[in-house]
């Protein structure tokens, strides 16, 4: 076996502490919205997995860069025919609940996955089997060659769970999580808070402060409040109004991070209406992009140029859908709707995301389309989405967008287009799409996979399926005195060795 990749552990492990003494502190993180499911495996949502995160470790892990770094893992080898990867874990770390961590339990954390299908097993699709060769060390057999497993398995959706807990807790192991990570599992509030408490044994060393607490707080001058007053160290939204006033705080700063997130609105595709390419495209020539990122994000985002952001590998930029009102009416008349028609848009209910929706039923309105906005929290509003399968017909446009939290074109792109997927909210289906999918994720020749995913972005942009917006930079606020919590390219909030520093 070839050695094509080794990573090196960078902090030493460290076993068997108890009784560590602990700073008198707590840290409360605002999110935006409440959480569905502590289960990072099922996670529908980049947040969720985040919050989960407090408990779970995965084998390996982003660093800010999107860099994969060690973490249970120590590091991997991978055959030359990149179909056999044989993983290296620590020694001698126990999950929460006492179990101890190993190759068997890294081996059932993903069969069990895959079993279940739940909702992010579509990472492990390519897998043959699992072998444990010792109890640092796994072997995972492919069906095909990967270029991106690694990405895969490093995806935040992939903590470890005890294996324990997963046979005693079953489904219900989403509201009861027992991880390796600094925090153990305290209190869900369902629809307020998720609190954890510091982890008194925890493999690296003593963590730093008490616990450490997500709190759902929808509004974004709330948020602001509780950075004020020192009642959250960390917010998830930063409205454009609100930067200037954390700027002249003498104890709180804004952080821009440039992200891979991307956003759009789905078209149900299914729909007599939106089943119509030329329907689709006018509503992308009707929307005003530039005008959007500075209207609703203050200059925090960039129209999309490509189905996925710029600062992803294979990126190839396309012919941009400039605004251009008489082409759209043109397209739409052309269609047979010069008239207009009515349709709804599913927006979650957050500050940005029903400006957002306003602004769309603004620039729609031009086309005498009248839109109906029907907001619900986030939890609810993906719940909805993964019902519009079941009623195909419905003239739905659909608030969406994503991250690839591998780091990879293939994950931002199979989940949203392929056939069938779990996040393709636009029920679109091209057979042609779906064949290179399937030949980006093996190909191992770099000019052959930038071609494939080239190819894929030129289809996916040309058919548009989604009304494409912007890739967002993205301003969250902080205390100074907090080091350990960052937020990720991807969008996730990174739970780290956490402290407050005076």
């Amino acid at each position: 076996m070839n050695l094509m990749k080794s990573l090196v552990l960078s902090t030493a492990l460290v076993a068997g502490i108890a009784g560590q003494a602990m700073a008198e502190t707590n840290v409360v993180i605002a999110i935006e919205s409440s959480v569905r499911t502590l289960n990072p495996h099922n996670a529908s949502i980049t947040l969720d997995m985040s919050v989960a995160g407090a408990a779970y470790e995965g084998l390996f892990k982003f660093n800010t860069k999107m860099e994969i770094q060690p973490n249970l893992a120590t590091g991997y080898e991978v055959s030359e025919d990149g179909k056999t990867y044989t993983i290296t874990l620590n020694k001698g770390i126990k999950f929460h609940d006492g179990t101890d961590f190993n190759a068997e339990a890294v081996k059932y954390n993903f069969e069990h996955e895959i079993k279940h299908k739940l909702r992010r097993a579509s990472l492990l699709t390519n897998v043959k089997e699992f072998n444990v060769l010792a109890d640092d060390k796994l072997e995972v057999v492919l069906k095909e060659p990967s270029n991106n497993f690694i990405n895969s398995i490093t995806h935040p959706s992939q903590g470890m769970i005890s294996p324990a807990a997963l046979e005693k807790y079953g489904e219900d192991i989403q509201s009861n999580p027992v991880g390796t990570g600094r925090f153990v599992f305290d209190k869900w509030t369902r629809g307020s808070s998720v609190a954890f408490t510091a982890n008194e044994n925890y493999w690296r060393g003593p963590v730093k402060v008490d616990g450490i607490e997500f709190r759902t707080v929808a509004e974004a001058g709330s948020q602001l409040a509780m950075l004020q007053s020192g009642q959250a160290q960390f917010i998830s939204t930063v409205a454009p109004a609100m930067k200037k006033v954390i700027d002249a705080s003498p104890k709180a700063e804004n952080v821009r991070v440039p992200t891979i997130i991307g956003r759009w609105y789905s078209l149900n595709t299914q729909n007599e209406i939106f089943s119509d390419v030329r329907v689709r495209k006018a509503l992308n020539y009707a929307f005003n992009k530039e005008a959007f990122a500075k209207v609703v994000y203050n200059g925090d985002a960039a129209p999309m140029t490509s189905p996925i952001p710029s600062d992803l590998e294979t990126y190839a930029e396309q012919e941009s859908y400039k605004y251009d009102l008489e082409k759209a009416k043109a397209l739409l008349a052309e269609a047979g709707y010069a008239d207009g028609f009515k349709a709804v848009l599913w927006s979650k209910n957050s500050t940005l995301s029903l400006r957002s929706a306003e602004f769309m039923q603004q620039q729609l309105e031009a086309l005498n389309i009248e839109l109906e906005i029907i907001p619900r929290d986030t939890a609810s509003h993906y719940a909805a989405g993964d019902t519009l399968k079941d009623d195909p017909t419905r003239p739905v446009i659909f608030d969406a967008g994503w991250s690839s939290s591998t780091g990879t074109a293939d994950w931002a792109l199979r989940p949203i287009y392929q056939t069938g997927a779990g996040s393709n909210y636009a029920l679109y289906s091209n057979p042609e799409l779906d064949k290179l999918i399937a030949e980006g994720q093996i190909t191992l020749d770099p000019a052959r996979k930038q071609e494939v995913y080239g190819q894929i972005q030129e289809i996916a942009w040309n058919d548009a399926p989604v009304i494409y917006t912007t890739v967002d930079y993205r301003t969250v606020g902080k205390s100074k005195a907090l080091k350990g919590v960052d937020f990720l390219p991807d969008g996730s909030i990174s739970v780290g060795d956490v402290e407050l520093v005076k």
